[in-house]
């Protein structure tokens, strides 16, 4: 089965033409990122890019096939996630709500897919490691875990986006390489949604800025974890359990450190802070598209580790164990990264 281009061309035609319908409303709907506190951007901002990215993503899908039940279900999934993300954009919502409304979405998720962790894969080489009951608490844990830690990293322009598209381009390198076309249809809409959004964002062309807001950043999350869930739990896996590790691993550190750092001092795991690799970077001086450069290059580092090592079938146990000293590695460097760069600066001079 062949991909048409078609529903490639309305998504982008749709995505593109939404950004500039939606702007107007981003008033009336309270949908303005002002700068104060954390946010540091100049002048106010819409909050439009995830809506926009949700309705090219929405239109792509019904035009390839409006029938697919499996369609609906993902638009049915990440319609509530959008709408949660909006409101949060507006109103600020409590931890707890969303939460408790992200669960809720987790478990219609696996009924959705007839899916949840059901394994991890061949880890310490005695066949594969069986969840059982765990499965699916550990699957809404996932689910939760995956759509904060996109949110995340929507610091600094363009990078919640571009970490996006690295993880789109690597899901859909494994999905077309196993020849599960219909599979790979999602995260190529995906990555042709983000580009007018990216666009946007990063003002190419001399486009007005819009920012991803929480909506979208939200509904990325989602959409990576609705795919590895089908890449490494499904009868006709694309790739094992421990290199989805790898395909987030940026993102997926980035929230696990900051949340143990904040437990360690007795803080909410959800306070918000500037304790970010995006926030280190720029107060590190780099400026905001140099922090990206550097971010995502780390991101498609460990991505192609991922790929490289799936391809050449490398132990799954190796895998997890070198994902572990990185993890290891990542906290060690954000935790002390001021004294590493002046023990650099005095080396240097």
């Amino acid at each position: 089965m062949y991909l048409q281009l078609w529903p490639f061309l309305i998504t982008l035609l749709v995505a593109s033409t939404m950004l500039g319908v939606l702007r107007p409303l981003a008033n009336r709907w309270q949908l303005i990122d002002v700068p104060k506190g954390r946010k540091q951007h100049q002048g106010q901002v819409p909050l439009i890019g995830g809506l926009a990215l949700f309705i090219g993503l929405t239109a792509g899908l019904l035009s390839h096939d409006i029938s697919s039940a499996s369609h609906w279900q993902f638009i049915g999934c990440a319609a509530v996630i959008v709408v949660l993300g909006a409101c949060d954009d507006a109103m600020d919502l409590s931890v707890n709500l969303r939460l408790i409304i992200q669960s809720m979405v987790a478990i219609a998720m696996m009924l959705s897919l007839d899916l949840h962790l059901a394994h991890l894969g061949n880890l310490f080489g005695l066949g594969p490691i069986e969840l059982g009951w765990l499965g699916p608490p550990l699957t809404v844990i996932a689910v939760i875990a995956a759509i904060n830690a996109f949110n995340m990293t929507d610091g600094i322009d363009g990078l919640a986006g571009t970490l996006s598209l690295l993880c789109m381009i690597m899901l859909s390198f494994f999905m077309l390489m196993w020849g599960q076309q219909e599979t790979a249809l999602l995260p190529l809409l995906m990555i042709t949604a983000l580009v007018p959004y990216l666009a946007a964002n990063l003002q190419w062309f001399g486009m007005r800025k819009v920012f991803l807001g929480d909506a979208g950043s939200m509904l990325i999350g989602l959409t990576v974890i609705w795919l590895l869930l089908q890449g490494s739990q499904s009868p006709a896996s694309s790739f094992r359990p421990v290199t989805a590790l790898w395909i987030i691993a940026i993102p997926l550190l980035d929230m696990a450190v900051i949340m143990i750092r904040r437990l360690r001092k007795g803080q909410s795991p959800f306070k918000a802070d500037r304790e970010h690799l995006h926030h280190i970077s720029l107060r590190m001086g780099l400026n905001s598209r140099q922090s990206l450069l550097l971010i995502a290059g780390l991101a498609g580092i460990c991505a192609s580790i991922g790929a490289l090592a799936e391809y050449l079938l490398l132990p799954e146990g190796l895998l997890l164990v070198l994902f572990l000293v990185l993890g290891v590695a990542y906290y060690y460097v954000l935790a002390h990264i001021w004294r590493i760069l002046s023990a650099l600066r005095k080396r240097r001079y």
